[in-house]
């Protein structure tokens, strides 16, 4: 079900609402920079430790991928969205695989039918043929109204923790290293992903759909 396997594509939608989730809530930044300069900051932090909220950069990244691979939160409804996912295809298949096997039987036998019989049988497996039609479409939707659902609590989420973080950790500003970001390099030093991640983890421990 090649539709359906769209919903999975959790780390490249991870990345998108953040950049997105960013530049709707940070103060204008010019997308060209290429280079994040701390000075003599390096020297004061080892890479991912913390800095005093006095001593933090003003401005400072996160690497999308690796918070989308290990925000438990977010992995907790990747794996609940694929259990509903699996189990719907499990039902489909199910259902194919006795439609398929009765239209196979009935191919088989038409030819000692009667006419009313055949043309009996021949309408059943047709209205059984479009409601698997049916099953699967109505599966997508459902699927897809899932998946919609579950970006709007992560924007609605993500939208309110990056402003927390920031500010707990003295940040002007936020970025996100991504494809097509704009962030090309950033010094390690203001490399806040570590930090991010455990902060996201310590109050999000799993997965809430309320």
């Amino acid at each position: 079900m090649p539709t359906l396997v769209k919903a999975l594509g959790f780390l490249a939608l991870f990345a998108l609402l953040v950049g997105v989730v960013l530049n709707g809530t940070r103060s204008p930044v010019n997308n060209s920079i290429t280079t994040v300069e701390t000075g003599s900051l390096a020297s004061k932090q080892a890479v991912n430790d913390p800095l005093p909220i006095q001593d933090a950069p003003a401005l400072a990244y996160i690497r999308s991928d690796v918070v989308a691979e290990e925000f438990v939160w977010l992995a907790s409804q990747k794996n609940a969205l694929k259990a509903r996912l699996q189990k719907a295809e499990s039902e489909w298949k199910g259902e194919a695989s006795r439609f398929q096997k009765d239209m196979q039987d009935f191919q088989s036998k038409a030819g000692g039918m009667g006419e009313s019989q055949r043309q009996m049988t021949e309408q059943s497996l047709a209205r059984r043929e479009q409601n698997l039609v049916q099953m699967r479409e109505g599966m997508v939707a459902e699927l897809s109204q899932a998946e919609e659902a579950m970006d709007a609590r992560l924007r609605k989420l993500l939208e309110g923790e990056f402003k927390a973080f920031a500010q707990e950790k003295g940040y002007q500003y936020l970025l996100a290293m991504q494809p097509g970001s704009g962030l090309l390099y950033g010094d390690s030093a203001a490399d806040v992903t570590r930090l991010l991640v455990d902060y996201l983890n310590k109050r999000h421990p799993r997965y809430n759909p309320r």
